[in-house]
């Protein structure tokens, strides 16, 4: 799983949790799990970006997880 996650990245080179989410069907929480295994592994970074909504970036909000996004490493 964790080679096909790598190469979603090598085609889009960013993405969200909720997509890796939708794309492999899988649970939000199993898949930060294997994502936190590719960032150890030096293949992924995590970026989190700013709240646009101009709330005070709790993370309560249903746009958090589209904030949790993660970047190939080139």
């Amino acid at each position: 799983m964790l080679l096909q996650i790598l190469q979603l990245f090598e085609e889009r080179k960013t993405i969200s949790l909720s997509d890796l989410s939708l794309h492999f069907n899988i649970d939000k929480s199993a898949m930060q799990g294997m994502l936190n295994e590719l960032v150890k592994k030096g293949k992924i970074s995590r970026k989190h970006l700013e709240c646009e909504t101009g709330c005070t970036g709790c993370g309560m909000c249903s746009l958090s997880d589209e904030r949790d996004t993660y970047i190939l490493n080139l």
